[in-house]
């Protein structure tokens, strides 16, 4: 089974979450591949002022300033070029309305080696619309992962202070 979780945190750009969490993505001990949609994936200030470009052009630079999912995969992702492309399927259900940086991150722990870090820009680049992170569309972001993986997939809502590996 897959499971996914998401972060949140509330507290804007003065908490510099959305720095930290990109930051996060590009540690190169852990990051063993990295993409995005409509963001450059090879420099963490580049990734970050374009984020903040969206946001300031549709005026919206404060509240939850994005979403951080990470996704665990279960045993039958065995190897390193099937988590890389899964990851690609997986963000791809974002491409069209938001900005979207991942990470295929490896850890032995849970029989659970290799998992994806997405972070969201909660605001879309097509009208400004903040992202809908109600139950119905979490559940849709389900359904296209266990549809790219063949696996069933569950969703959890993590801590802010929780770990950021599995």
């Amino acid at each position: 089974m897959v499971v996914v979780k998401s972060k949140r945190d509330t507290y804007g750009d003065k908490s510099n979450y959305l720095y930290n969490a990109l930051n996060y993505l590009y540690d190169e001990e852990k990051a063993l591949h990295m993409g995005g949609y409509a963001v450059n994936p090879y420099n963490l200030k580049e990734t970050y002022e374009q984020m903040m470009i969206v946001k300031r052009y549709f005026n919206k630079t404060s509240g939850n300033p994005l979403m951080h999912f990470i996704v665990s995969f279960d045993e039958n992702v065995k190897t390193y070029e099937t988590a890389k492309s899964l990851a690609v399927l997986i963000c791809s259900y974002f491409k069209c309305r938001y900005q979207v940086l991942w990470a295929v991150h490896f850890k032995c722990r849970d029989n659970s080696m290799y998992h994806l870090h997405i972070i969201v820009n909660s605001v879309s680049f097509l009208d400004g619309k903040m992202f809908n992170s109600s139950p119905e569309e979490l559940s849709k972001f389900c359904m296209h992962i266990q549809n790219c993986s063949g696996s069933p997939c569950v969703y959890r809502f993590a801590s802010v202070l929780s770990s950021d590996d599995n």
